[in-house]
């Protein structure tokens, strides 16, 4: 038995999403979660804590997967929501989202990734899956222009470093640092480390 969690404002749709899941023969599902924000989650108890979440972000934004981790740190979370635009897919990945589908996926296919990500993968809707894929490969891309100490020196400006503590943490000058910052924005063709990050995010 797969315990599923249900997050989402939509009664509605809660509602359905809990029947249908309920019917599937091939498997055997039990709702223990069916909120509607994640506030009501202080009255859960933690036995309840389902082994798959399915979210939707609509209230509170990818926001809301950490402290749903926080609460039940066991869970696996799929957001499961009508948000589609690339920006807030990436940030649900990039702080612990396992799937992404959108809600006019079929429930046999919910079904699968439900039991797909309980089992350890994780499952996204096909142009989801295009956000993420194209944004793995514009980072190799970076990356793959990149010298080591390059790679190195747009880590520590990504982290929030200065130029000062990049130096030392790699055991180089300060000029030596400039000149590298220099050379990484002549090669990825941009001129300032707001462009540099904004690669990054895209």
């Amino acid at each position: 038995m797969i315990k599923v969690g249900l997050i989402d404002l939509n009664l509605q749709c809660r509602s359905r999403i809990k029947s249908l899941l309920e019917l599937q023969h091939n498997q055997h599902f039990r709702v223990t979660l069916d909120v509607g924000t994640t506030d009501e989650l202080k009255t859960v108890k933690s036995a309840l804590g389902p082994d798959v979440i399915l979210l939707d972000i609509s209230c509170g934004g990818a926001a809301v997967i950490p402290y749903v981790y926080a609460r039940f740190p066991q869970t696996h979370i799929i957001v499961y929501s009508d948000i589609r635009d690339q920006e807030s897919v990436l940030e649900c990945v990039r702080v612990g989202a396992m799937g992404y589908l959108l809600k006019e996926t079929s429930i046999a296919d919910v079904a699968a990734s439900i039991v797909a990500t309980y089992e350890g993968g994780s499952v996204f809707s096909p142009s989801v899956s295009r956000l993420v894929v194209r944004q793995i490969q514009q980072s190799l891309d970076y990356q793959a222009n990149l010298s080591r100490r390059e790679r190195q020196i747009v880590d520590g400006l990504r982290n929030g470093l200065s130029y000062k503590l990049i130096g030392y943490k790699y055991g180089i000058s300060l000029d030596t640092v400039r000149q590298y910052i220099k050379r990484t924005y002549k090669k990825l063709n941009i001129n300032s480390k707001g462009e540099l990050l904004a690669h990054y995010r895209s």
